[in-house]
């Protein structure tokens, strides 16, 4: 898998949104385009206090002191000819569609409550 092309944004809320090229060939003249759109970010004793947890306990339970919202954008069997275009397209229709919830305030701590339902379960009691 070759990275190719790497584009920044910085968002509103501070965050920077980062689109890389990680396409591949899947055959002599076709490809498999994927875009990864990522954003990473420290996590906060705010980001803690909004799960209920102290800082110490939200970095072990995550066990990580970073977090990161990822998303990646594909579409198969693209003629090497029209690969570009169809990048650009994917991820400029992802913008478009998502740069409003990308940018909000709360995004930080949406990922972080998704990470820990993901870890301990849906109905874990969240400081409550």
């Amino acid at each position: 898998m070759v990275q190719k092309g790497v584009k920044s944004v910085q968002l509103d809320n501070g965050l920077t949104l980062t689109m890389e090229d990680i396409s591949r060939r899947i055959s002599e003249d076709a490809f498999v385009v994927k875009a990864l759109v990522s954003i990473d970010f420290e996590i906060t004793e705010e980001d803690a206090q909004s799960v209920g947890l102290s800082l110490a306990e939200l970095r072990e339970a995550l066990g990580s002191s970073r977090g990161r919202f990822e998303k990646v954008l594909e579409r198969n069997f693209i003629n090497e000819a029209n690969k570009e275009a169809v990048y650009e397209g994917l991820t400029r229709s992802y913008l478009h569609t998502n740069l409003a919830y990308l940018s909000h305030a709360d995004l930080q701590k949406g990922v972080i409550r998704r990470r820990l339902v993901e870890k301990r379960g849906r109905y874990w009691n969240y400081g409550a």
